[in-house]
């Protein structure tokens, strides 16, 4: 009996034995298998929500006294949502990411704002329309690097910051009527050029596939124009108008890594 119970010790001590070789030995080869890597091109769609400030400056010309109106701002809040394409090359350095990427959206962000007019007393002006103002984003895109920290193999936490270009179209009024027949009306149509930044995190789901959340503010700079009024007058004057174009954007995207 005592045979027996050594001989079932030996055994035992045999298949454990083994059993924590193979542990071992799995152990290993997961330490080694091949991580998840962030290397190379991508390209992908991106889905978003954008809203901005398109503050815009009434300036009496040639002179608030002669004019009998004070400057004003008006401040139209551009809203809409956007998608559209990106792509870019990441290079992983340990924990670290480094890349750049480009992207492009169409836009739906619009916005108005109206006031009254108000003369050099300090009041509003009776019996005459409004200040208008108006902007509309129609696309934009930007070319960013990007820096970003793995927090896990598959989570990439990053920053951006670069080049923003847009399509933006904006208009302005001010209008006397009826008091007067006289109005002052200027549009500004074109791709303005200016910065983003902005951050995200991005989740690698797949050997290929990775999920995305990105946060920019985009300045787009600003624009200027000189409105005559819509008849002639013995005394000329005259409404300058410059409008400002910022936007913050957050957009949801998918990549392919190939």
């Amino acid at each position: 009996m005592r045979g027996k119970g050594v001989k079932s010790l030996r055994v035992e001590f045999v298949l454990l034995t083994a059993f924590l070789l193979l542990s071992a030995q799995a152990v290993s080869a997961a330490d080694y298998a091949p991580a998840f890597n962030w290397t190379g091109p991508y390209a992908g769609l991106h889905l978003g929500y954008g809203w901005g400030n398109a503050d815009t400056n009434f300036s009496p010309l040639p002179d608030s006294n002669t004019f009998g109106m004070l400057p004003a701002k008006l401040s139209p809040r551009p809203s809409g949502v956007g998608g559209g394409v990106q792509g870019g090359y990441n290079y992983q350095m340990g924990r670290f990411v480094a890349g750049i990427e480009a992207d492009f959206s169409g836009s739906g962000m619009s916005g108005s704002s109206t006031s009254a007019i108000i003369g050099t007393n300090g009041a509003p002006i009776a019996g005459v329309g409004p200040l208008t103002a108006h902007q509309t984003i129609n696309w934009f895109g930007t070319l960013r690097p990007r820096l970003g920290y793995t927090i896990t193999p598959t989570i990439l936490l990053y920053g951006t910051g670069g080049l923003a270009y847009g399509s933006i179209s904006s208009s302005a009024n001010t209008d006397l009527r009826p008091l007067l027949p006289i109005f002052y009306h200027a549009s500004s149509s074109g791709t303005n050029v200016g910065w983003t930044a902005g951050g995200g995190i991005e989740w690698g789901v797949s050997k290929c596939w990775s999920v995305k959340a990105e946060y920019l503010f985009m300045d787009l700079g600003s624009r200027s124009s000189v409105a005559d009024s819509n008849i002639v007058l013995t005394t000329p004057t005259q409404v300058g108008y410059k409008w400002q174009s910022t936007a913050n954007i957050l957009n949801f995207g998918v990549n392919y890594k190939f």
